[in-house]
């Protein structure tokens, strides 16, 4: 099948929707740095979250108190920042999962094969 220019925009709209909930997701699974992170999310999404993306939304989830930061030391090459999330980020994912739950089914039931 032939890829639509116009499907092809409407799907890089989607998977930029979903991910705030996704990094959520990813941090949810244990504290990571930005770079883990993106690689977790391109994993999950398909597609890589641009650092000009990831990082105002990590500032934000900061900002909100939805996640905190801490510089971790390496052995080797340069400290990282380290993202974890906070109680009320966890509250706040687990929120958004059920709503996502049912906003899924809700859409899903749309569609018939």
């Amino acid at each position: 099948m032939m890829a639509d220019p116009l499907l092809d925009d409407w799907e890089k709209k989607w998977r930029k929707s979903v991910l705030p909930m996704a990094a959520l997701a990813v941090l949810g699974e244990g504290p990571k740095h930005g770079y883990a992170l993106a690689v977790a999310l391109r994993q999950v999404i398909g597609s890589a979250a641009p650092e000009g993306t990831l990082y105002p939304l990590l500032n934000g989830f900061e900002r909100d108190g939805l996640t905190r930061s801490d510089w971790a030391i390496q052995e080797s090459g340069p400290a990282r920042k380290v993202y974890a999330l906070t109680p009320k980020g966890a509250a706040i994912l687990k929120s958004g999962a059920a709503s996502w739950k049912q906003f899924r089914r809700d859409v899903e039931g749309l569609f018939h094969d």
